[in-house]
């Protein structure tokens, strides 16, 4: 009767490579400007993919952020997460769970036009930076701006992720360390960091992946400068209808995405049933 319970996912799945299923039709499709799609094979989408330099560079520069904004985040994250689960004083763990939820209830694209205002020419950074005669310093359009509005959004991701990995680890562990003499940084570094390993290794699937498939922070703070994949397919799909050019970015960009996170799970995911317990010795 417990295998019931699973059928709701497993039919998820199904639409889902169904859906893939279309896209990859799609993607060998020819495109016509006036009749969107004829029904004629043909691998001219997938060869202006891998002919043009401008494409190229774009699903470049897509994982590239996605992978730094995984790292930054991650290590952002252990110590915010731990922090709320160890911390002694009740009134500190609410203030830090509220500062963890807030961002959820506002939206992506409330968000984005609030780092506008802050990170403008006359925003609130340029503001704060010209009281000690600094001139402005350009956040909008710029690969760093992009940084920062994702960071924003990705790490309360990455603390979740990672918080019920560090309840999970037992504290006797630590304070038997504390015992033998390992300071906090220590202790944090050989007991806390290899036993959060499963909590890590979801926090960089999730947050990889939402990241390399956003939109709004890269198409509002980016200003067009810094386009993600995501903004091709936009661009491809309403400004040209290139309907099958569009499948294929979408195709390719689950694939990448794809490749990373079974990296993840090869590299990360096998170390979470690496750490030694000494129940393997004999």
């Amino acid at each position: 009767m417990g295998y019931i319970f699973i059928l709701p996912g497993l039919l998820l799945v199904s639409f889902l490579f169904v859906g893939m299923f279309i896209l990859g039709f799609y993607s060998f499709l020819t495109h016509d400007p006036f009749e969107f799609i004829i029904y004629e094979f043909t691998l001219e989408n997938w060869e202006r993919l891998l002919g043009t330099t401008g494409y190229y560079n774009i699903f470049v520069r897509t994982i590239f952020m996605a992978l730094l904004i995984t790292a930054i985040s991650v290590v952002l994250a252990l110590p915010y997460a731990y922090l709320t689960i160890r911390v002694r004083s009740s009134l500190v763990r609410k203030l830090l769970l509220v500062s963890l939820f807030v961002p959820f209830f506002t939206g992506v694209i409330v968000r984005a036009y609030g780092w506008l205002i802050i990170l403008g020419r006359n925003g609130l950074v340029n503001s704060f930076l010209g009281l000690f005669g600094i001139e402005p310093v350009r956040f909008i359009g710029t690969q760093l701006g992009v940084v920062i509005g994702l960071l924003q959004i990705m790490i309360p991701f990455a603390i979740i992720m990672i918080a019920p990995a560090i309840q999970n680890i037992d504290r006797s562990l630590e304070r038997a360390a504390s015992n033998l003499g390992a300071n906090r940084v220590s202790t944090f570094r050989h007991i806390i960091i290899p036993l959060s390993l499963p909590g890590i290794a979801g926090a960089t699937i999730v947050v990889f992946t939402i990241t390399s498939a956003t939109y709004a922070i890269p198409a509002l703070i980016g200003g067009g400068q810094v386009d993600f994949v995501a903004n091709l397919i936009y661009r491809t799909l309403f400004d040209i209808a290139n309907w099958p050019l569009a499948a294929t970015f979408s195709i390719t960009l689950v694939l990448v995405s794809s490749i990373v996170v079974l990296f993840v799970f090869q590299v990360i995911g096998t170390g979470t049933l690496g750490v030694d317990t000494g129940e393997n010795d004999e």
